[in-house]
């Protein structure tokens, strides 16, 4: 059996739209909003770029967006 090999991503919290880490974007380019790097509730990395729910503690990624942002 291989290793496996963990990779990280950032992911928009509000289009979750995904890119790995050594993509280096700090912000999406598709929406401008700030690219997180892990859960904002339990701070477990994201490991997956489709990843629409903590693998943590099951925070909705785009659910948290909406209580930060104003509006």
């Amino acid at each position: 059996m291989g290793t496996r090999v963990s990779v990280a991503y950032r992911l928009c919290p509000k289009c979750l739209r995904g890119v790995p880490l050594a993509v280096n974007e700090r912000f999406c380019i598709q929406c401008g909003t700030p690219m997180t790097t892990a859960c904002p509730r339990c701070q477990a990395p994201i490991t997956s770029p489709y990843a629409r729910f903590c693998g943590g503690c099951g925070l909705e990624y785009r659910q948290q967006h909406r209580r930060v942002t104003p509006g």
